[in-house]
């Protein structure tokens, strides 16, 4: 005789194996899920300034259509994000709404100006990866 049971693999040990590892999986899925979001945020709103950054003694190409459809697909990104949250967490909905908020004054900046000064863009970039990259080193902290 055995001393110890043997594991035995039947239908029903395996099905409740799947449904606790889907259930942790769940869990460890969402967080990050989040923070990529927020991380394509970060490279949809850098990526804007960089598109729309003037090189210095060449004017700007203006093209009003085009732009339009770049900032209604960065917007779109922004409200999917914020739909996306969930109540739970207030201030991940908080930060993609404040950003949000950001972007629609760069954009009308943009709107406005046609472009944006390297140095401005530059120090514009600066303070965004840093907004950003401090939040998402705070969730990841919690």
């Amino acid at each position: 005789m055995l001393k110890y049971p043997r594991l035995l693999l039947t239908p029903s040990s395996v099905a409740i194996c799947a449904i606790a590892l889907s259930l942790c999986s769940c869990a460890t899925v969402t967080k990050p899920s989040s923070q990529v979001r927020v991380q394509q945020l970060k490279d949809a709103h850098l990526a804007f300034i960089d598109h729309h950054t003037c090189v210095e003694g060449t004017p700007a190409t203006w093209d009003r259509a085009s732009f339009d459809s770049e900032v209604a697909k960065i917007t779109q990104q922004f409200t999917d994000a914020e739909a996306a949250e969930s109540k739970a967490v207030p201030a991940r909905k908080e930060f993609i709404k404040n950003s949000a908020k950001l972007f629609q004054r760069d954009a009308t900046l943009v709107r406005k100006q046609h472009c944006l000064s390297p140095s401005f863009a530059a120090n514009k970039k600066k303070q965004l990866q840093q907004n950003y990259d401090l939040f998402l080193q705070q969730q990841t902290s919690h």
